[in-house]
């Protein structure tokens, strides 16, 4: 949704710099630079994508909204803050301001948290087609963010049993699902688990507290959780 708006902007923007990030040179730095910090190759063609919309959407940062150079900038934010940044506020804050922001969530804001929510809640069977097996027989590595946000949730939950919170940990919980909308769309639950997220978050890497708010990220993104 928020890159159709950035694919509008860029008929406005310089030509030679939007062919410089998607073509050429700059395109082979940027690929050599992930290429050194990521092994797999599906992960790090992944990361090449989010930093050729991060660098387009720098282009025509003047002529969006905060909110929607949050959104596309969101992937970088936490290693490479943007413009604006502001340090994450207390924990206790950032979940008043999700569960505020939470009933307000409707029409296609709230259709594209539920979309999200479905991808990251169905875990693909293992599917190993003919011709894909490498030399020691196994099938490549399949970046998945279904299973990477099921095994953060495990981490979560057995995090905060270990460490005596299990209380607070489901009240955050509890009063997230109370607070998203119900109307079918199912996103009760996972509201619960970006809640559960950000109150562990001391315990947690960045990494693992996005990924369980990834799917409000577009509605509200997490660095706006002020």
């Amino acid at each position: 949704m928020i890159e159709q708006v950035l694919d509008g902007l860029l008929s406005s923007a310089d030509q030679a710099m939007v062919n410089a990030f998607t073509s050429g040179f700059r395109v082979a730095q940027t690929q050599l630079a992930i290429n050194k910090a990521l092994s797999d190759p599906t992960a790090a063609a992944t990361a090449l994508e989010s930093a050729q919309i991060v660098a387009l959407a720098i282009l025509v940062r003047e002529q969006m909204e905060p909110a929607q150079f949050d959104a596309l900038y969101r992937p970088f934010a936490t290693i490479l803050p943007g413009p604006g940044y502001q340090p994450a506020p207390p924990v206790d804050r950032q979940i008043a301001t999700f569960l505020r922001m939470l009933p307000k969530l409707t029409g296609p804001p709230e259709a594209e948290v539920a979309a999200v929510a479905r991808v990251l809640s169905e875990l693909a069977a293992p599917v190993t087609p003919a011709g894909t097996l490498g030399v020691a027989g196994a099938a490549p590595a399949v970046l998945s963010p279904a299973a990477n946000y099921a095994a953060a949730w495990k981490e979560v939950i057995a995090t905060a049993n270990q460490s005596g919170r299990t209380h607070a940990f489901r009240a955050m919980q509890d009063s997230a699902e109370q607070a998203a909308p119900h109307d079918g769309l199912g996103i009760v639950g996972f509201a619960g688990v970006a809640a559960g997220g950000i109150f562990m978050r001391d315990v947690l890497s960045i990494e693992k507290v996005l990924l369980l708010y990834e799917p409000f990220a577009a509605a509200f993104p997490y660095e706006t959780l002020q």
